[in-house]
């Protein structure tokens, strides 16, 4: 069976789309203080962001982490602080410059150690 380019590629825009919408609600959620329901949605994309590129996966680990630290939940936090670190350590540059600076203050205000 022959699979038409176009469809497939209408199919893969489809896919990076969703990820990256759900990774941006995910982030609006704890911006807008909504807590609960932003671990919620990270907890659902976390299968899938085993397979993101570098610097979306670094982004979906640090607002985990974030998400985590604002629930009270600091091992969970430092778990996640920790994968963001180490991948934008790993790969320079994974993390935006004011994303790297959220890093940085979580890191130390949740008195995270490698």
């Amino acid at each position: 069976m022959r699979v038409p380019l176009g469809a497939l590629f209408a199919a893969s825009l489809a896919a990076l789309v969703a990820c990256g919408g759900a990774l941006s609600e995910g982030e609006s959620q704890f911006k807008s203080g909504r807590y609960p329901e932003a671990k919620q949605t990270f907890v659902q994309l976390e299968g899938e962001s085993r397979g993101w590129d570098d610097a979306r996966r670094a982004e979906y680990a640090l607002y985990r982490g974030l998400t985590h630290a604002a629930l009270g939940d600091r091992a969970q936090a430092g778990v996640w602080l920790r994968e963001a670190r180490a991948i934008d350590d790993s790969h320079s540059g994974s993390l935006s410059p004011e994303d790297r600076r959220r890093l940085v203050v979580a890191l130390d205000a949740n008195d995270v150690t490698p």
